[in-house]
Formats: structure tokens, sequence, C-alpha cells
């Protein structure tokens, strides 16, 4: 096989985004799937009981479209059969490739105090710059803000336990696996370390599937794939997105400044600072 190296820079270009972009859409689909297979389940359950006139299914069909709980079940299945694809695939394909080289400096440089220590400041600071970057979006745009809020509303609207198994449970390891694991590393075949972390995080905001998530996750899906890079391990990536997603079900319990505008400016500056500190005092390690 050619060494992809030595390929024409378009044809590189070319290969390491179609395989990277069929990576994703691969389990986008996956995820579509089992959502349409859910709610044709839910629908025949309701046409047994009321019959099968266009007016009864459509009605249904808005029933079941508008109901948080059965959204959410549903979210937290087709993420779950996803996360079953996902993590062997990536350990089959990457996973079990790491050699006593990667596993000892995994050990040595990452499994540290101050690397995790460094993981969740820089994740509280992006978990600010995401909503200085949606309320910049409900300025410009506020309809595209107010569709984005009942869809999640929905979406997450159902049992809160539910909805914090799928956001911080099997989200990050499903979607670390997919853009961290199977993704980069296939990118890394191509490309080098900035371009690679500048395109998985674009397709990781892609991968979405709506456009102020897609812009506000742009940063986080680059500090993850930093982070991946630098550790040689979804697992820290893993981490750090469980602990980001953590945090919006968490800061609803903090006092009401910790929500205003100048104390997510404050997290940012902050927590950005802290992590360059830490980071130039420590230059060889992650």
């Amino acid at each position: 096989m050619e060494n992809n190296r030595d390929a024409g820079p378009g044809r590189k270009f070319l290969e390491g985004i179609i395989v990277s972009a069929a990576i994703m859409v691969m389990f986008m689909l996956l995820q579509i799937m089992v959502s349409i297979v859910g709610i044709e389940a839910a629908m025949l359950a309701y046409m047994t009981r009321g019959g099968n006139n266009i007016q009864y299914v459509e009605s249904a069909l808005m029933d079941i479209l508008s109901e948080p709980g059965y959204l959410t079940t549903l979210m937290v299945v087709a993420t779950l059969v996803s996360t079953v694809f996902s993590v062997p695939a990536y350990w089959i394909i990457w996973g079990r490739k790491k050699t006593a080289q990667d596993k000892q400096y995994f050990r040595e440089k990452v499994l540290r105090l101050k690397p995790f220590a460094m993981i969740i400041i820089a994740s509280c600071g992006l978990y600010y710059l995401a909503i200085l970057i949606a309320a910049v979006i409900a300025v410009v745009s506020p309809e595209t803000m107010n569709y984005y809020n009942e869809m999640m509303d929905t979406a997450l609207g159902g049992s809160q336990m539910l909805a914090m198994l799928a956001a911080v449970i099997l989200a990050p390891v499903n979607e670390e696996c997919i853009m961290r694991g199977l993704i980069l590393k296939n990118l890394q075949r191509f490309f080098t370390t900035p371009v690679v972390v500048i395109i998985q995080a674009v397709l990781f905001g892609i991968f979405h599937a709506n456009c102020v998530q897609g812009l506000y996750v742009l940063p986080v899906g680059a500090a993850l794939g930093y982070v991946a890079v630098k550790t040689r391990s979804v697992m820290p990536s893993i981490f750090m997105h469980l602990f980001y997603n953590m945090l919006s079900f968490v800061v609803i319990f903090l006092p009401e400044f910790c929500q205003t505008g100048i104390f997510a400016i404050s997290a940012v500056v902050v927590s950005a600072a802290a992590v360059w500190f830490m980071g130039s005092t420590e230059r060889e390690r992650i």
C-alpha cells in the first residue's frame, strides 16, 4: 500500500477528510436509525389502541415528538447503541495497538495530579466560553437560540437521571471513541497535529447536527483533540468531556452571580491563565 505521507497534498486531504467524514456519518446514521425504529415502535403502539386513520396517526406522531420523557429515553437508547459499536471499533482498530512506550508515557506523564488538574480547570473555562458563544448567537439570531432551547428542553426534559446518564456518561464515551479515537487517529495518518486538531474539531461540531452546538463546541473539540494527541490516549479526553458535560447539571445550583456574563468572562480568563502557567512550568510534560 502506498505510504499516505508520500501521496500528493490534494489526494492526502481528500482521503483523510472522506474517510473521517464517512466514519462520522456512519455513527450519525446509526443513531438516527435507532431513533426512527423507536418512534415507529411508539407509533405502532398508538395505532393498536386508536386505529390507523391519517388524522390519528398524525396526532400520535405529534404526541410522541413532543413527549420529553419518551424522547429522553430514546436519546439514551440511541447513544447506548452507538457506544456499543464505537468502543469496540476504536479498541480493535487503534486502542489495542498501543506500544509499550505509549503505556509507559501514560503512566509516568499522564496519570499525575497536575495534568488532571489542568484538564478540570480547562473544562471550566471551556464551559463558560461556550456560554459566551451561545450568548452571542442569542443576540445575533434570537430565533435560532429559541429553537435550540426548545429542542434541548424536549430532548432532556424527561427523567433527570436518564438525561445525566446520556450527557455525562454515554455521550462522552461514545463521542470520544468516535471523534478522538477513530477519526483523530485516522487524520493523524494524513495531516500534521495542528491540522488534525482543527479538522476533528469541525467534524465534532457537525456531529452535533445543529448550528448552536456546532459553533460553541468548536473550541471544546479542539481542546479535546489536543489533549488526546498530547496524552496519546482517549481516556483523558473522555474524563475532560465527562466533566465538561457535568458542569451543565452543576452550575444551576451555584449562586446567581456565577451565571452572569462578567463571571463567565472572568472564568475563561482565569482558567486560560492557570492552564498556561501550569503548562509553562513543566513544558516537557503535558
